[in-house]
């Protein structure tokens, strides 16, 4: 599996294989560096690990699971690992809100390219401000799409199944 991760302003792509046999033991592949990685514990607030038989010791500090800062000896770093295919959401997202502002704020888009697997709003009826009006799938992953309103739909312009393009319109108020 590829992982990009961003060490205060660095970013490092790097590759992680499992060993099969032990859960514990996998391989990271750095450039052309390749180091044998053992978790020897691993608590919700620290991690000590075996680097190429080089035992390391780090504290965590996360928000909602997700780890956010590394500190290491008297450093701390601020961290974000995420996979490629999250890396290039966050861009076409990022993209996405820069040209947000100027849409109609009578219609939601959808923010990515997918596939509609449910609608949950009709015409006619009363949709308010961060109601889930849909669920859009892309990359693998099911997405809530949100009313960015209170107001009534006036029509919904998908339908379950429909492939869908970024900036496309999903329902018009």
């Amino acid at each position: 599996m590829q992982v990009v991760s961003k060490i205060g302003e660095n970013a490092h792509t790097f590759d992680i294989e499992p060993d099969h046999n032990n859960e514990n033991l996998f391989f990271m592949t750095i450039g052309n560096k390749r180091l044998k990685v053992e978790i020897i514990e691993l608590k919700p607030d620290s991690i000590t690990v075996s680097i190429d038989n080089r035992v390391r010791f780090f504290e965590l500090s996360r928000e909602q699971w997700v780890i956010k800062e590394v500190a290491a000896t008297t450093r701390i770093y601020p961290v974000e690992v995420k996979t490629p295919q999250q890396e290039e959401l966050e861009r076409v997202l990022a993209s996405y809100e820069s040209t947000e502002s100027k849409s109609i704020k009578n219609e939601i888009r959808s923010p990515m390219p997918g596939k509609i697997l449910e609608i949950f709003v009709k015409p006619g009826e009363k949709v308010e401000l961060g109601q889930i009006v849909a669920i859009l799938e892309a990359m693998k992953m099911e997405n809530e799409i949100t009313s960015v309103i209170d107001g009534v739909a006036k029509e919904v312009k998908v339908a379950i199944g429909d492939s869908v393009a970024i900036d496309q319109v999903l329902i018009q108020f």
